[in-house]
């Protein structure tokens, strides 16, 4: 890793903190279900999962919040030889949902190493944060709804596609028959937005889903690894306005972003 890219680190960490915490104010005293983050890699068998009492999160965990212990979830990874690395990982929910508004979401960072079977070539991950036991549309119909943003560097051609998902099986991570948005494609250096409105049914429980699947070629030797720091908020209520969790991704989330692109002024006026 470079001595840029590690010079880094620290505030990074700190901004994936403020947007987590940020969430935090909007959620609400009662909690059910379970958040967790599940990772997987194409041609590697195993997956790995952040969550509560998982050994890969940071203390303070709960049940609607998660953030990575970075140090024990790289180690894991590479124990099943995969090809990536996280910087930063988090995710935060409100299960069961507020005033008529449940939401999941991701942020992190990713990067190339080369630790895994795949070498230098393009290789995929897929990272998805997922909640059940939302209630909020027992009696009304809604609109599943999200905002996603990706910053991919030093991987020209790399790719994001990222998807959320309503699920009336209220299971984790289960995005077969949910109700999904369009998948949102960024290509390098990536760009941010929302995918059309969704309508979902009126029902008693539900899961939501978001997931980013990350295609990187690696950059070994010389400068910085490909990375992709990306965020993905999912959200489902009945009424129109913005919710107020997207208000407070616009102050906390892209803190990080804007810390990796004052990264990449400065290497380009080095």
């Amino acid at each position: 890793m470079s001595k840029g890219f590690r010079s880094c680190r620290k505030g990074l960490l700190m901004g994936v903190a403020c947007g987590l915490g940020m969430f935090a104010i909007a959620g609400q005293t009662t909690r059910a279900g379970n958040i967790e983050i599940v990772i997987t890699e194409d041609g590697v068998a195993g997956s790995v999962t952040v969550q509560l009492g998982s050994g890969n999160e940071q203390m303070g965990a709960d049940m609607n919040h998660v953030t990575a212990d970075t140090t024990a979830l790289n180690n894991n990874l590479d124990a099943l030889g995969y090809d990536f690395h996280f910087q930063a990982l988090g995710a935060i929910a409100n299960s069961p949902g507020v005033n008529g508004l449940s939401f999941v979401d991701l942020t992190g960072q990713v990067f190339r190493v080369n630790t895994g079977s795949g070498g230098p070539g393009a290789q995929t991950i897929h990272i998805a944060s997922s909640q059940n036991d939302f209630a909020t549309q027992a009696t009304l119909p809604g609109t599943l709804h999200n905002f996603v943003t990706g910053n991919i560097s030093n991987s020209p051609g790399g790719v994001q596609t990222s998807t959320s998902y309503f699920n009336t099986s209220n299971g984790l991570n289960d995005t077969v028959g949910a109700i999904q948005t369009a998948p949102l494609v960024f290509v390098s250096p990536g760009s941010a937005g929302s995918a059309p409105d969704v309508p979902v049914p009126s029902t008693a429980a539900f899961s939501l889903t978001g997931r980013a699947d990350i295609t990187l070629a690696g950059v070994f030797g010389v400068g910085t690894p490909a990375t992709d720091q990306f965020t993905i908020h999912t959200s489902v209520g009945s009424a129109v306005p913005e919710p107020a969790s997207m208000s407070l991704m616009g102050i906390g989330l892209p803190v990080v972003i804007v810390g990796l692109g004052w990264l990449r002024r400065r290497r380009a006026a080095a």
